[in-house]
């Protein structure tokens, strides 16, 4: 079997187990990884987080999200462009109204003076279907995150948020495939890249 079908394989194997869990154990997990991930010196010490907006039972980064309002960071979101496969960040607060947008993903509607360009983002909280020790991530195969890391937002740094099952051996990376930083679950965090490298 083939890389490219090995990734393929463990995708569709990551994203049954994800699907099965019930809310209980996506509430608790989540909440670990979120007490952890406020706690990191990275996240204190950031001005402007971009989070993704969770989806089909990923790591729910809402109560992340409130604690950096709450502690006066600016808050920004993905809104992807499925035509060019690309994702524009865009400022959002208590009151923004989301749209259901590309995928089915929440994202805030398209509004001058909202888009912030991501060289003014200190670090990124990201999703993933899967994540080895190295920090090299599993996407969904669409290849957003790794085009943007790999071009407009490669100063920021990355942390991956994930349960304990989604940690595995290999992802199968390819050259393309853009690390994280730190890793984190419910259970531990691993560091993965020096982020003086940025």
């Amino acid at each position: 079997m083939d890389q490219k079908e090995e990734k393929k394989r463990l995708r569709t194997r990551l994203l049954r187990l994800r699907e099965t869990m019930d809310a209980e154990t996506v509430r608790r997990w989540s909440r670990a990884v979120t007490e952890t991930l406020v706690d990191l010196e990275s996240f204190r010490r950031a001005g402007t987080v971009f989070f993704y907006l969770p989806f089909r039972n990923e790591v729910d980064t809402w109560d992340a999200i409130r604690f950096a309002w709450q502690a006066g960071k600016r808050v920004v979101v993905p809104k992807t462009d499925p035509k060019t496969k690309t994702m524009e960040l865009y400022a959002i607060h208590p009151d923004t109204p989301l749209i259901e947008g590309a995928y089915g993903i929440l994202e805030p509607p398209e509004e001058p003076g909202r888009c912030v360009i991501p060289a003014a983002v200190d670090l990124a909280v990201v999703p993933g279907v899967g994540f080895d020790e190295k920090g090299y991530r599993l996407g969904y195969g669409g290849g957003y995150y790794d085009r943007f890391f790999s071009g407009a937002g490669a100063g920021m740094i990355r942390v991956g948020v994930a349960y304990p099952f989604q940690m595995v051996e290999t992802v199968f990376p390819e050259v393309h495939d853009q690390r994280m930083h730190v890793v984190i679950t419910p259970e531990r965090v691993w560091h993965c890249a020096d982020v003086s490298d940025l």
